[in-house]
């Protein structure tokens, strides 16, 4: 299949929610019209165990395009340079429904995180590589105060002010 895009910004607003958006490395659309989104990955594959968060932002774009074409996408690709492993997975309509109720929680955290101040750090194997470990709770730090202004740009909502 030839590729019909490359580099393809998407975008689209959940209604009562955010707006989405992304740049999709590859869109196939074969003779019959079915897409096929691809996304190439530098780096090698992740353990099977690590493959769900690998195809949510797969599922992501497809959610994006099935409300900007009305048709959920037949296949998802990722594309791992760094050791030729293919991960390919056929979503299903109610597959995406579900990543879209995962991104509204999602936002949800957010908004509620920027309005209140609260932002609860969640700790990995990343963190040794952060550089923002000096402002971050996880590691006694405080982190600067956002002002109403940063928090009506970030999210369009003015805080509450006691």
């Amino acid at each position: 299949m030839e590729p019909a895009e490359r580099e393809l910004w998407v975008e689209t607003v959940l209604p009562d929610g955010p707006a989405l958006r992304g740049v999709i490395d590859r869109l196939d659309v074969a003779p019959d019209g079915a897409i096929r989104v691809v996304d190439y990955k530098t780096g090698k594959s992740p353990n099977p165990r690590y493959e769900a968060g690998a195809l949510f932002q797969m599922r992501f774009y497809a959610v994006v395009l099935r409300r900007n074409r009305g048709e959920v996408p037949r296949m998802l690709q990722l594309v791992y340079l760094g050791d030729g492993r293919l991960i390919r997975h056929q979503p299903t309509g109610a597959e995406l429904d579900a990543t879209e109720q995962k991104i509204r929680a999602i936002w949800s955290s957010i908004e509620r995180s920027a309005l209140t101040g609260d932002w609860q750090p969640r700790t990995s194997k990343l963190c040794d590589w952060c550089a923002h470990q000096a402002v971050c709770p996880a590691f006694g730090g405080t982190p600067p105060e956002l002002s109403a202004a940063d928090v009506v740009r970030a999210i369009g909502v003015t805080p509450a002010t006691g």
